[in-house]
């Protein structure tokens, strides 16, 4: 993968580490199903599922949008596949990188969903890049939907040797602490919004960029 500033980042790629393929689903993700469940009569038909884990947002709503998602992990890419679901395909692709801007350079969607948008990142000069291909991919009367607990987190991954019965020793990528700079302010992302022509608003979970 390649970026556009000179931060030394992790290599996820050359293995396949597990990481969320197996786990149960966040409820962050739980909050956006929800909003989804109670909008039956929404016009969106594409979804960028931004973080796919362990696909669970795609075997909830495969039947009802054609979704595409992305990680940085082989074995999440592996269960979805094995899940053989119409409408649904998943690529290895950080979304920091200038690969994920090749690819929405090729695709837009009406609706993307990311839990956390600027947890994992490097630096500020990445995280805006990210986020302005987000926005230029989305379509008119589109939306953006990510969690206000998710704002808040400011994670990095970091290789770990693992073992357990099923698996014997295995590498996962285990969450840490990251750097504080990338927990989102509400001032930051109105700003970053109204800088690309949408429309932040808020309730107590999410928060919703709208087109």
């Amino acid at each position: 993968m390649n970026y556009i500033c000179n931060c030394k980042k992790s290599n996820f790629f050359d293995k396949s580490y597990t990481y969320w393929e197996d786990r149960t689903v966040t409820t962050d993700e739980l909050d956006i199903i929800k909003f989804l469940d109670s909008k039956k009569d929404t016009k969106f038909k594409s979804v960028l599922h931004v973080g796919i884990g362990n696909s669970y947002f795609a075997k909830k709503f495969a039947s009802r949008f054609n979704i595409t998602g992305i990680t940085i992990s082989q074995k999440e890419i592996t269960k979805g596949k094995s899940m053989n679901l119409k409408n649904y395909q998943a690529y290895l692709i950080d979304k920091y990188s200038t690969q994920f801007k090749d690819f929405l350079d090729k695709n837009t969607f009406d609706l993307i969903i990311d839990t956390n948008l600027k947890s994992y990142t490097c630096c500020q000069e990445t995280f805006e890049f990210m986020i302005s291909n987000i926005f230029q991919s989305i379509n008119p009367n589109g939306m953006l939907i990510t969690s206000i607990n998710g704002m808040k987190w400011f994670k990095d991954l970091k290789p770990k040797l693992s073992f357990s019965v099923k698996k014997f020793f295995f590498f996962k990528l285990k969450e840490i602490n990251g750097n504080k700079n990338n927990i989102l302010l509400p001032e930051e992302l109105k700003k970053l919004s109204q800088k690309n022509n949408f429309k932040m608003t808020f309730d107590d979970k999410l928060c919703y960029l709208k087109k």
